[in-house]
């Protein structure tokens, strides 16, 4: 099976691409520099010989009276000379040379001015009555040393400043990519039904065109959601009025048939009516529990919550099937109470129906828990999480009549409340069926 790439972050290859240009413009900007800067040393260069040169032909005769011996060249001590010159007379006699310069002419018979000789560059200057000649040198490879490394500099500081550039490059991102944080906070925060345009004021202009189409779609969402939800609420609720007529039709069918071949199939006839009365009652509660009315909360008391559902159960309640248990003392949840009405009101269905007729079912309430036991054949584990899926039933042993709605609306109820449903089948006795609503969850990890 092929591995999925993962996918392109839009801030890596920002980055890339900015330091490209970052260091594409420093280098062609380097360039330019370096052009202007080997023109402008040269001329700098150039006239610095052309100076020492003339002040060479200044000197007085006197300076020149003493000739340059290695003892009084050494008085001046070890040093490097980057520039040499030489002093000759009318004759082409040597009168002076600076200590590193060699006997001999640096550039013979060389015209006034300034050529590359012997790896010298070197400039060449005579008196205006032709009594003497001075030629001032630098080599070449000193010239081109400073010219490289004035170059070099310039490349240099761009390598050493591009991590530098990398990690401020990366953080004006980062600073620039969490202008849309707040908008994706909005989305994850919000409960499921909550389908409300996202606020615009606050985000910059270039994202405004973004944010309008996400609006956009979140309208439309809406209308789909709005339009199925009172499809389904409105067909439920136009269905039980015929639904109700054709069962009071059926117990009369029932009643009036002596002959048993035909009263089997008029209790089926009413048994399949009472599903059906069933199915449209949980897709009207499914249509408003999916509206959101278990996201409005309010303080509200476990026991006598279950006291009041319980009355819809009397004849349970008489037979002894049904028992309501106070296990620890029972804390107050935030929650609607006409929703956890609907919850628990099928949840103990649930447990009278699917845990079989002899099952007993009971009620627990235990701090901020509300559970309901029954002590059925229970559910194969393996099944458990796949029945708050909606038409998902059980084993077909005992699920025959249900709807596959009841576990999916105490779900969703549960997520809205800030609370969580757990299923738990078999129990340690080896049967049985458990839902537990459990409130007292941390703040920081309810559901949102």
């Amino acid at each position: 099976m092929p591995v999925e790439a993962a996918p392109r972050r839009l801030q890596s290859q920002l980055r890339r691409e900015l330091l490209a240009l970052l260091a594409g413009v420093w280098l062609l900007g380097a360039t330019a520099a370096g052009l202007g800067l080997w023109h402008e040393t040269d001329e700098v260069l150039d006239s610095a010989l052309t100076e020492t040169a003339q002040r060479l032909l200044l000197l007085p005769d006197a300076a020149l009276a003493v000739p340059d011996t290695a003892d009084h060249l050494a008085t001046l001590g070890p040093h490097q000379e980057f520039v040499v010159y030489q002093v000759f007379d009318r004759q082409g006699a040597l009168q002076l040379h600076s200590h590193d310069a060699p006997a001999t002419p640096l550039d013979a018979d060389a015209p006034d001015g300034l050529r590359e000789a012997r790896g010298w560059l070197v400039l060449t200057l005579s008196a205006a009555d032709g009594s003497r000649r001075a030629q001032v040198a630098e080599r070449m490879a000193h010239r081109n040393e400073v010219l490289w490394a004035s170059v070099g500099w310039l490349v240099g500081v761009l390598l050493a400043m591009l991590p530098l550039a990398a990690i401020g490059v990366g953080w004006v991102l980062r600073r620039g990519f969490q202008v849309l944080e707040p908008a994706r906070l909005d989305l994850a925060q919000r409960q499921q039904n909550d389908l409300r345009p996202l606020a615009l004021t606050a985000a910059p202009a270039e994202l405004q065109p973004w944010l309008d189409t996400v609006n956009s779609l979140l309208v439309r969402v809406q209308a789909l959601v709005d339009s199925e939800r009172s499809f389904a609420a409105h067909t439920a609720h136009e269905l039980r009025t015929p639904l109700a007529a054709a069962m009071a039709q059926a117990q009369r069918l029932v009643q009036a048939s002596g002959d048993p071949a035909t009263r089997e199939p008029a209790q089926a006839l009413l048994r399949q009516l009472a599903r059906l009365t069933r199915l449209a009652t949980r897709l009207l509660q499914l249509a408003r529990v999916e509206s959101g009315v278990a996201l409005q909360h309010a303080p509200v008391d476990l026991v006598q919550l279950a006291l009041l559902v319980a009355d819809d159960f009397a004849e349970a309640q008489r037979s002894g099937r049904l028992l309501l248990q106070v296990d620890a003392r029972p804390l107050p949840v935030q929650a609607d109470i006409d929703a956890l009405g609907i919850a628990l009101r099928n949840l103990i269905d649930n447990a009278l129906k699917h845990g079989g007729e002899n099952a007993r079912v009971t009620v627990h309430i235990d701090g901020q828990t509300l559970r309901v036991d029954d002590d059925g054949p229970g559910v194969a584990a393996d099944r458990v999480a796949g029945l708050v899926r909606k038409f998902e039933r059980g084993s077909a042993s005992f699920a025959v009549t249900g709807s596959g709605l009841g576990l999916s609306l105490v779900d969703t109820i549960a997520r809205q409340s800030g609370a969580r449903l757990v299923l738990t089948s078999p129990l340690a006795d080896g049967h049985g069926f458990s839902a537990c609503l459990r409130f007292d969850l941390d703040l920081d990890h309810r559901p949102a």
